[in-house]
């Protein structure tokens, strides 16, 4: 039994680091329409940004979260200016794949220059808190903080979404595309805005995922395969239903990896993915 709460509990952090880049690749479609392919490689460069602060100024993972996601808002920003909007006079099946062949490219193009500038994969960070023991389980304290900030980040999100004008405009939009521009609204700054915070999630769950795991460059198109099952099973736009989704897989890995190895949770993900849209293409929670 203590066996199996050890593993839930590892679960549901795995869970949380997914959720928030899940919300992110849920809002970008949402709003743009836009598969973004590069969604896992943008939670790698965020680890990696994590494990430099941490290695050249000594930044814990907290701290660095406080550089790591401003900085790719602007980012996410920049790709959707650049990459993006010119492709919208599209009609909307061309730019549906035109932004997964674009989206693919930065993939491809971010996991090459990270493989030939990093010497040595990076095996985490070396952050060493003593664990909190409750009965016969033992918890990591890091794990716990993490655990702790990313519940924080979900509400914060939910109250952004719900409460703002800013999100109040992108529930709108993701609604009535069409509408929320004859109301008034300027769709073009939103889906810019819409960008930048969707590749900000995705680079906080990378502060938090090099905390607890070894990062390598290769690793981005299988973490979005990941992030596409977690909407898929809760339901494309519905964040307590991503959060959900990202939990039972979270969950699911950690108890097959425990079991049968690390190296069946790719294939988790393809199978509930694959049992979802066959059962409730619209999800279990839409």
């Amino acid at each position: 039994m203590e066996v199996l709460l050890q593993l839930l509990i590892g679960g549901i952090l795995q869970g949380g680091i997914y959720a928030l880049g899940a919300f992110g690749l849920s809002l970008i479609f949402g709003v743009l329409r836009v598969l973004n392919v590069a969604h896992g490689d943008f939670l790698i460069l965020g680890a990696y940004a994590t494990f430099l602060l941490y290695s050249t100024l000594g930044l814990s993972p907290f701290v660095a979260l406080a550089l790591v996601f401003p900085a790719f808002v602007l980012i996410g920003m920049a790709v959707e200016r650049a990459l993006i909007r010119p492709m919208r006079a599209q009609t909307a099946h061309e730019f549906l794949v035109a932004s997964i062949l674009i989206t693919l490219g930065i993939a491809l193009a971010v996991e090459d220059l990270l493989a030939f500038s990093m010497v040595q994969p990076v095996k985490g960070i070396d952050y060493s808190l003593a664990p909190l023991r409750v009965g016969g389980l033992v918890i990591s304290t890091l794990r716990l903080l993490s655990l702790g900030v990313i519940v924080l980040l979900s509400v914060a999100l939910h109250f952004f979404l719900q409460s703002t004008l800013q999100g109040k405009a992108i529930r709108a939009v993701i609604e009535d595309r069409e509408g929320a521009m004859l109301a008034g609204i300027n769709v073009l700054a939103v889906s810019r805005n819409t960008f930048g915070l969707g590749i900000a999630l995705t680079s906080a769950a990378g502060v938090f995922f090099i905390s607890i795991i070894p990062v390598e460059p290769h690793m981005g198109l299988p973490l979005t395969l990941k992030y596409l099952s977690i909407i898929v099973l809760g339901g494309i736009g519905n964040l307590p239903g991503t959060l959900l989704g990202a939990v039972i897989l979270g969950c699911s890995e950690s108890l097959v990896g425990f079991w049968w190895g690390a190296e069946w949770s790719l294939t988790v993900a393809f199978v509930i993915l694959i049992a979802i849209l066959l059962w409730r293409p619209k999800g279990l929670f839409g």
